[in-house]
């Protein structure tokens, strides 16, 4: 796909000669799972022109993507891929020029316990992404957190509210340095004009997910250590889309930002369930026996 680096203020609208203003965002990891759902969302709604930032040289679309909404969008002009790292202030400064919100969902590996990784990805990088933003005057940020900051791996928590604390000790160096870039966000909300949101999703399943692949890997067998009565907030991977468009929709408001500006959300599906269940449920529907 060729790269685009209009600025995009102005987009083509249904191939006709009529143009109309769309605002301008950009969505940093905007290659990853759930970020790649976010981006259609946004395509899909008209409103806005979309800068997908990631590693790669390359967006590498699949089939699918390049027959479809992405890559029609990419070929127009009402979407540009820019290879970004967000440990480069530079790059990153260079890319959100002329956004007007950023939807920040970049992240290192959950699953690699490297906490040097997790602390250079996860909170330098999201630093970076703060100081970019207020460089470039972007309005709004909406940063990707997870549910598991309020974890400490231990002590189950049932019904909890976004009053609860951060955790004294954290199970893994994923939550621990998500926990510190969520603080960071809250505080830069109302600095340099720069309003903010957190989105807290539980544990995100739908197409494009690593849950399938990696229970495939297994040939189906999983063997429980324990009661097997740990549950999980298992959320669908639209509904955090969804979850993040409502924030920066919230934040666009007078009301909304006084109300929402500087918060965090939890984002679930409201049915929490049995974790075995749910996966055994997965492997059923593959053809595998429970």
């Amino acid at each position: 796909v060729p790269l685009a680096s209009s600025s995009m203020d102005m987009c083509p609208v249904g191939g006709c000669d009529r143009r109309e203003p769309r605002r301008l965002c950009a969505v940093t990891g905007g290659r990853g799972f759930m970020a790649s759902h976010l981006v259609t969302a946004l395509l899909g709604s008209g409103d806005w022109c979309v800068r997908i930032t990631d590693l790669g040289p390359q967006a590498a679309l699949s089939p699918a993507e390049s027959d479809g909404l992405l890559g029609a969008a990419l070929r127009d002009g009402r979407a540009a891929y820019f290879s970004v790292d967000v440990c480069e202030l530079a790059q990153l400064t260079k890319a959100l020029e002329g956004v007007d919100t950023v939807f920040h969902t970049a992240a290192a590996d959950h699953t690699n316990n490297n906490f040097q990784l997790h602390y250079k990805v996860n909170v330098e990088g999201t630093r970076n992404v703060i100081e970019a933003c207020n460089t470039c005057k972007v309005k709004t940020l909406i940063y990707t957190s997870s549910s598991g900051v309020v974890f400490d791996g231990v002590h189950g928590l049932f019904g909890v509210d976004e009053s609860t604390p951060y955790p004294d000790k954290f199970p893994d160096a994923y939550t621990e340095t998500k926990a510190e870039a969520e603080k960071m966000v809250i505080k830069s909300n109302g600095r340099n004009e720069l309003l903010t949101c957190c989105i807290r999703p539980g544990s995100i399943f739908g197409p494009g997910d690593t849950i399938v692949p990696i229970l495939v890997s297994y040939g189906g067998m999983m063997i429980i250590v324990g009661d097997g009565k740990n549950c999980d907030d298992f959320v669908y991977v639209e509904n955090v889309a969804h979850g993040h468009v409502c924030a920066e929709k919230t934040l666009s408001t007078i009301d909304g930002a006084k109300r929402s500006g500087g918060k965090a959300y939890f984002i679930t599906n409201m049915e929490p369930v049995n974790m075995w269940d749910f996966v055994y449920m997965i492997l059923e529907e593959l053809g595998y026996k429970r």
